[in-house]
């Protein structure tokens, strides 16, 4: 029969196992086994405590217990000198430096400039649900980002928000994609979609900027209308102009002798009748003066008869041949009123295409092709292009005796002689800079130029994310607020490291704060036992 010493002795050891066993509980997450394992702890050291109370108290009193005590005390007081001293120096001498190969921690010194001259609260909120390794790796690096541009001004503060959990802040800033971040001010808001230090230094540059940029919307030719809310309207772009700080008005040319000096940039959405001659005399004038024309043409289905050939004409002054076809891919399209005639082209390099991530539906369209014997100084690249190759995507130029095109768009087979070759382009960026001086730079602002073969991608009716951010990207390289700051974007596949997985995290989590302590504490016990037994023999 035991002794009541080893009984005490048993609950004395329980009572350390139960007790490290809710610590490890409650560092994982587990409050159930925390709360029971604390039960069983309280309960043992109890019953240790009335079987060897006569052991505790001559401890107490013991020489062994005051050299103890001295002990615990002189580590307390060394931990506080430690913790008031490392207060004072990350108060006063709060340094990083960044040893990474990629300066992964480090911003560029136009931020700094930036975020040092803020002189109102900005509030950043980042809608992140880490669902996924990329959305994840995504978050660490808008936290890390973040962070740094927390550490340079005391007016930016930053919260991450779950936009599957938050609903009713998603909902209030109209969140369509995960990974998006939101930059705000009292008066604006700036939206972000992609993980970046320049995109994050704009939108902060944007919202603290004095000027509302103006944006003129062509009108009296049967245009999408800004003030239409059906389905062919163009309200939801006007919206979302708003949103990104830009101000969308109506413009006639036919009560209007000229195009606004303040002007940023000229839309012309999808006219179905011919804009009279001084109205394409006033917007080539634009152009010649550095001007900024988004241009949306959509293709003459009805007639042989283009309506906008006098914008076709100006176009090819500026390098760029406007096809009166209906382009077509057999290989890459969206099925749309029962055939395969809305194609979804692949994205080229450039920076309005940059932050595309979801394929945008054109529902008919036209080629927009670059023409190749073009002026030196004059820039014209390809923004998207059909996938399909010969025979598989091409411009269908073939017309009923009607000029219409044959409703059964399946029927249709390539012509060399005649159709547009594939790849075919159906959007092109053209820029003109002038007045180049000897060490290469420009001294005014350069004519740029976005044509789309499609108008009806940005109508209400499909604009969605991809669409919108497409057309928003357009709108913001006229504006030049890409070049708003260059910063070299960092290329984080470079990085030797991969991602560390959730069930990584756990599995290193739980060696180091359970099963690591546990051997050491298993050791411990297995020394003190054999001694233990040394003694009694």
């Amino acid at each position: 029969m035991p002794t009541k010493n080893a009984t005490g002795a048993l609950f004395g050891f329980l009572t350390l196992i139960f007790g490290f066993v809710s610590v490890a509980s409650l560092l994982l997450g587990g409050k159930l086994a925390f709360w029971i394992c604390l039960l069983f702890s309280l309960t043992t050291l109890v019953i240790f405590t009335v079987l060897r109370f006569a052991d505790l108290v001559n401890f107490f009193l013991s020489r062994q217990a005051r050299y103890g005590a001295n002990v615990a005390l002189s580590i307390v007081g060394v931990i506080g000198i430690a913790a008031f001293m490392n207060a004072i120096v990350a108060q006063r001498f709060d340094k990083r430096a960044d040893l990474t190969t990629l300066q992964l921690y480090t911003i560029s010194e136009q931020t700094k400039t930036v975020l040092k001259s803020l002189e109102e609260n900005i509030e950043v909120i980042a809608f992140f649900s880490r669902n996924g390794a990329q959305n994840a790796q995504a978050a660490t690096r808008a936290e890390e980002m973040l962070e740094l541009y927390a550490r340079e001004t005391q007016f930016l503060t930053v919260s991450f928000k779950n936009p599957f959990i938050d609903i009713q802040l998603r909902d209030m800033y109209d969140i369509q994609r995960d990974g998006t971040i939101i930059f705000k001010t009292e008066k604006r808001r700036e939206k972000v979609t992609t993980v970046g230090e320049q995109k994050f230094t704009s939108a902060i540059l944007k919202l603290i900027r004095n000027e509302t940029r103006k944006i003129h919307f062509l009108v009296d030719h049967e245009e999408h209308g800004l003030d239409d809310f059906n389905k062919n309207g163009y309200s939801e772009v006007k919206t979302e102009l708003e949103n990104q700080n830009y101000a969308a008005f109506p413009l006639s040319l036919l009560t209007e002798p000229d195009i606004p000096a303040d002007c940023e940039v000229l839309v012309i959405a999808g006219p179905r009748t011919a804009l009279a001659h001084h109205e394409l005399d006033a917007i080539e004038k634009y152009l010649t003066r550095s001007g900024k024309l988004f241009l949306l043409l959509d293709p003459s289905v009805t007639s042989a008869q283009d309506v906008n050939g006098g914008l076709v004409r100006l176009m090819k002054k500026w390098g760029v041949t406007i096809g009166n076809d209906l382009v077509l891919d057999h290989v890459r399209h969206a099925i749309w009123y029962g055939g395969p005639i809305a194609p979804l082209p692949e994205p080229q390099p450039h920076d309005i295409t940059l932050a595309m991530q979801d394929d945008v539906t054109f529902l008919l369209t036209r080629s927009i092709t670059p023409i190749v014997d073009r002026p030196v100084n004059l820039s014209v690249r390809p923004l998207l292009l059909t996938v399909g190759g010969m025979g598989g995507s091409w411009g269908e130029t073939q017309r009923e005796t009607d000029g219409t095109f044959n409703p059964d768009f399946t029927t249709f087979t390539y012509n060399p002689s005649m159709d547009t070759p594939p790849p075919v382009s159906v959007a092109v960026a053209i820029e003109r800079k002038t007045d180049t001086e000897s060490n290469g730079d420009t001294t005014q602002d350069p004519t740029r130029i976005v044509v789309f073969g499609d108008s009806d991608f940005a109508a209400n009716a499909i604009f969605r994310a991809p669409d919108r951010d497409l057309f928003l990207a357009a709108i913001n390289w006229l504006t030049l607020e890409e070049d708003l700051v260059a910063i070299r974007p960092i290329d984080l596949s470079q990085q030797a490291l991969r991602q560390m997985t959730i069930q990584d995290m756990r599995v290193v989590q739980i060696t180091a704060v359970f099963f690591i302590p546990l051997i050491v504490f298993i050791a411990g016990v297995t020394v003190w036992w054999q001694r233990r037994k040394g003694e009694d023999a």
